[in-house]
This record gives structure tokens, C-alpha cells and sequence, in this order.
């Protein structure tokens, strides 16, 4: 007898429905995606416990027709494509003709359409994937789904989902992602019997993310866009300074579906580069807008996952708009100047709303140039960068052994001066690497340095890299090294103490075989060579001040830190009342 056997066509559709239908934020989003499709402008997603019990989406879009509510719940069945060749040009979030018949075969469903041209809807009710009423029936132009009792037929996966409150926020979280990326619809979600939220048609998406986040998060925002024929980027990101610890507010939309792409992370992330330490996230909201024929969507049943027909021309594009837009003076981080209690009766807060909304949005256009094969350009110059910015600084006076003062038209800038140095020193080191013209101090007297067996085999292991920078070291007896020469850029330091920390940044991980290690080495020479109490001469600070903003970054050290802050004459009248 043979051991291989067809399954039966029930079990069959439940094992299917499996890959499509994990939990009830995937019946959710199912059922957006086939609103959103329907041209819908307003959807209403109820829910009772998390989804477990009910998951209704209400739409005003196009509505099916009898025939057509009939074929919906069939696999395979779909309006969206019809041919092989429709394949390559997928304009809807849907396609597959899954989503209803495996929402069918795991729960209790009910559909309630109508379109324009009738006179009279159609109800249809299912139950474990089996029709058991249908009739017509009163109902407004559009379609309402009901899912019950999700899962009722499938016990193993019931056990197997979350707390209610978990499971709740996962449809708040999907919800979220479609509302951003689709602002010109209407959004509003209940949970048991609770309006959570409301989101009326915004006519753009600064408009929607102040419904969502609040007004004043749009103040950590910086605006991007980008456009060819092939392409277009537009959205916003934050500041350096604001980051998060999670990556729950990065939304990325690739002709309005959500997708996760390790490509598109990997260049954002490198595109803020040192303006990120360790963990941190910036938020990121960005729309594609690509031609399907350029990608592939038809990868995972989610539909989550995405190919690009040509990866690297995407990097490039998405890296050098990120890092061209984070290159501008509207990064350096204001001094708070948040009105005292005693200030606010005499001062007119204007609101914040007519402060983002009443007048024109200028969008930042990093590009006017781009090649036509990969709709990249080269690095733009950087605005607020140029060399003659440094004359228009005056320097006023240094604080604290640490920090500077200086002015610029109305504007007062507070330079760390370590941070500064560090950042200078850091992009020289770098530049006369790449130049090939990196100058090297031998000692007059070779320093010794004994080491633990551990720190001995973590510096031979360092040493080829160690040597690209300048540093001449041997091995001089058991566990220890002598330090014949240093790089000529940091020889105000102290040898010993600059491999000492190179060791320990390599044992705690921080310099490692999945990092740059010579990137790595040099941040950290450069951090263990510069002192924040060195003191500086007027002639020496003025040059310091000029290196900095000559660097292709002077907003940040290479670790991530701020260089600088400001405040502007405007705002310290506020502060004093004097406005």
C-alpha cells in the first residue's frame, strides 16, 4: 500500500490558509488591502477581544457584484490579474486570490456588498469555508466583512497566539501602516465597542503623521524627495538627535504596500552613518513609487517581502538622499527654550497647527542632476558646508575648559571643542589614508607596553590594521609589544593609552570582525588622542573652528555625538521677554 496520499480538499484549504492567515492582524490586513483596492475612501475596522472574536472591515468602495461575492470566497479566484504577463505589472496590493477563501476555510464569514449600478445589495455567510446563506439584502454602496470566531476549527493555532493586548496592537500597528501610506483615506478603528481613532482624508503625509504622532513630532522631521522616470522617494525622516531604541517607526511603502526590505534599511541606516550610536533608530516614513515591471512582489504570501530588479542602483539612490539631506545646518540640535511658567502669562504661543499647515510646503530637493541608467548622482554639495561659512562665524569666547562660543549672523553656536577636535583630527587621519599621504612620527624612545595573554593575542591580532594607520609595533618578549611609531596626526596623545583603549574597545565587542575594524581603530585613536580640557589659544580655535566645517560632516563626532548646538537672538528674546 502506498504510503503517499492526496489530502482532502478541507484540509488542504486550512493548511493553505495557515500561510496567509497567522493571527488576526493578518485577517486585518487582508481585508484593507481588498478595500484599498476597491477604491475605498473611508474604512472602519472593528474588532471584539483583539480580533479572537471579531474582526469587521466597512468600506465605501466599488462593491462586488452578486457573481462576483459567489467567486470571492473560491481559491484562486481574483479580479486583479488574469494572465501570466499581468505578473509583471502588479498595480494593487492584491492579487493572488487567497485572502478571502482562506479567511473562509479558519472562521465564521459574513460579506455585505453593493455596488453603484444596483439597486439592492448581497449578503453571504460562510462557515468553515462553506456556503450556509445567501440572499439579497439593504445596504449602502460598498462592502462590510465580518470574520468570527477566528481560528474555531484550527485549535493548535488559537493556543498559539498572544495576549489580547498583544495581539490588538499588532491590528493598531497594520492599521497605522496603511493610514500612512494611503492619507488621502479615512481611518477609524474600534475595539470593543471603543473608538481608539479617527483619521479624516489628509490632503498630504505631514498632515497625517500630525494626526497620528501629534503636531510636535513633526518638529524632529526632515522632509526628502527625490524623482526620475524610474523612481520616486518621498517622505520624511528625523533629525540625529532623535532616535529610538525599536524600529516601530519605520514605515517604508513601495507603491503603497508595506514592505520590509533589508536593502532599503541598510541604506538608510548607513546614510545616517555616525549620526547613530550603538542601537539607536532614526524614524523614517518614505514612498516609493517604482514601475511594477522593476520589481517583484510575489515572493511571500504576505507579500511583505520585496526583489528589485536591480539592487545596487536602489542603495546608491536611497544612501546619498538620506546622507545629503542629514549634511544641512537644520541637523545641529536648538537649545530648548521651552517659556517658565512666569514667562507664559505675557507670551502668545502661536499654535502649531497653523504653524505646519497655513502656509506652502516648500519641499528639499537634494538633487537636480542624475544619470539615466541609475537614476543616481554624485554627492551633492553640501548646503551651510562651504568653505566660506567659517568667515562668517565670529568667535566669542570659550567656557567651562570644554566649550566655544561663537556667532554666526543671528545665531549663537556652542561648539564642544573635543567633540570638534575629534571630528577634525578623524576626517584628516581618513583623508590622507585615501590621498595616501598619511605622515608617520617615529618615537625617539620606543614605548613598552606589557599586556595580559588576552590583550597580547587581541593586538596580534590587530596589528595588520593597526599598521595600515601608522603604528609601528613588535613584539618584544612574553605578552609584550614596543611602540616604535604612531600616525604624525596624533602624536599629542599617548601611545600607551591610545592601544589601551583599542584593546579594550576589542574586547567588549565594539570592534569586531562584522564591523569595519580599521574604521573602527581610527574612531577610537582619534577619541583616546583628544582631551576635553586641552587648552586652546584664540589662533588655534579659529582653526579648529575653520577645520570643522570644512569636514564633510561637522555636525557630529565620528561616534555620533554633536558637535554643536545654537540658539538664535530670536529665541533668547523670547526667553527674555523682549518679544
Amino acid at each position: 500500500m502506498s504510503k503517499i496520499r492526496i489530502l482532502p480538499p478541507d484540509l488542504v484549504n486550512k493548511i493553505a490558509a495557515g500561510e496567509v492567515i497567522e493571527r488576526p492582524a493578518s485577517v486585518a490586513k487582508e481585508l484593507i488591502e481588498n478595500s484599498l483596492d476597491a477604491g475605498a475612501k473611508y474604512i472602519t475596522v472593528e474588532i471584539k477581544k483583539s480580533g479572537k472574536e471579531l474582526i469587521s472591515v466597512t468600506d465605501n468602495g466599488c462593491g462586488m457584484s452578486k457573481d462576483d461575492v459567489n467567486l470571492s470566497i473560491e481559491r484562486h479566484s481574483t479580479s486583479k490579474i488574469s494572465n501570466i504577463n499581468d505578473l509583471e505589472n502588479i498595480n494593487t496590493l492584491g492579487f493572488r486570490g487567497e485572502a478571502l477563501p482562506s479567511i473562509a476555510s479558519v472562521s465564521n464569514l459574513k460579506i455585505t456588498t453593493k455596488t453603484e449600478d444596483s439597486e439592492i445589495g448581497f449578503y453571504l455567510e460562510v462557515a468553515d469555508g462553506k456556503i450556509i446563506n445567501s440572499k439579497e439584502t439593504g445596504c449602502p454602496e460598498g462592502t462590510n466583512i465580518e470574520v468570527k470566531n477566528i481560528f474555531f476549527n484550527v485549535p493548535a493555532r488559537l493556543k498559539f497566539l498572544k495576549s489580547e493586548n498583544t495581539e490588538k496592537n499588532k491590528i493598531i500597528s497594520l492599521i497605522t501602516e496603511y493610514a500612512v501610506a494611503n492619507f488621502n483615506v479615512s481611518f477609524r478603528m474600534i475595539s470593543d465597542g471603543k473608538e481608539l481613532f479617527n483619521y479624516p482624508p489628509a490632503n498630504n503625509l505631514q498632515i497625517r503623521l500630525a494626526q497620528i504622532f501629534g503636531n510636535e513630532f513633526l518638529d524632529e522631521l526632515l522632509d526628502v524627495n527625490f524623482a526620475h522616470e524610474q523612481i520616486s522617494i518621498s517622505g520624511f525622516i528625523s533629525k540625529p538627535e532623535k532616535t529610538y531604541v525599536s524600529r516601530n517607526r519605520v514605515f517604508m511603502f513601495i507603491n503603497k504596500r508595506p514592505v520590509n526590505s533589508k536593502i532599503v534599511i541598510s541604506a538608510v541606516l548607513n546614510g545616517y552613518n555616525e549620526f547613530l550610536r550603538k542601537k539607536e533608530n532614526p524614524a523614517i516614513f518614505l514612498l516609493f513609487n517604482i514601475k511594477p515591471e522593476s520589481i517583484d512582489v510575489n515572493v511571500h504570501p504576505t507579500k511583505r517581502e520585496i526583489k528589485f530588479k536591480d539592487e545596487g542602483p536602489i542603495y546608491s539612490t536611497v544612501l546619498n538622499l538620506i546622507r545629503s539631506r542629514l549634511l544641512t545646518k537644520e541637523v545641529i540640535p536648538r537649545i530648548e527654550t521651552k517659556s517658565e511658567n512666569y514667562a507664559s502669562l505675557y507670551a502668545n504661543v502661536e499654535s502649531k497647527t497653523s504653524e505646519h499647515f497655513s502656509s506652502p510646503h516648500t519641499p528639499y530637493t537634494p538633487y537636480d542632476k542624475y544619470t539615466a541608467r541609475e537614476f543616481t548622482v554624485t554627492h551633492p554639495t553640501t548646503p551651510g558646508t562651504e568653505k566660506s561659512l567659517s568667515a562668517q562665524i565670529k568667535y566669542s569666547g570659550r567656557i567651562f575648559e570644554l566649550y566655544i562660543l561663537a556667532e554666526e549672523n543671528d545665531e549663537l553656536l556652542i561648539i564642544d571643542q573635543h567633540a570638534a577636535q575629534e571630528k577634525v583630527l578623524y576626517e584628516k587621519i581618513k583623508k590622507n589614508m585615501a590621498d595616501k599621504t598619511l605622515e608617520i612620527q617615529n618615537l625617539l624612545i620606543p614605548v613598552n607596553i606589557n599586556l595580559s595573554p588576552k590583550e597580547f593575542s587581541i593586538l596580534q591580532e590587530l596589528r595588520t590594521s593597526l599598521e595600515k594607520l601608522g603604528f609601528e609595533i613588535e613584539e618584544f618578549g612574553i605578552n609584550s609589544f614596543i611602540i616604535k611609531s604612531i600616525p604624525a596626526l596624533i602624536n599629542n596623545g599617548s601611545p600607551i593609552a591610545i592601544i589601551t583603549e583599542i584593546i579594550n574597545q576589542k574586547k567588549i565587542g565594539k570592534i569586531s570582525d562584522s564591523t569595519n575594524v580599521l574604521e573602527s581603530i581610527m574612531k577610537t585613536a582619534c577619541k583616546t588622542a583628544v582631551k576635553s580640557g586641552d587648552r586652546l589659544m584664540e589662533p588655534e580655535i579659529k582653526i579648529l573652528i575653520e577645520d570643522l566645517f570644512k569636514c564633510s560632516n561637522p555636525y557630529t563626532c565620528p561616534h555620533g555625538r554633536p558637535t554643536l548646538t545654537k540658539i538664535s537672538k530670536n529665541e533668547l528674546d523670547k526667553k527674555f521677554l523682549r518679544k
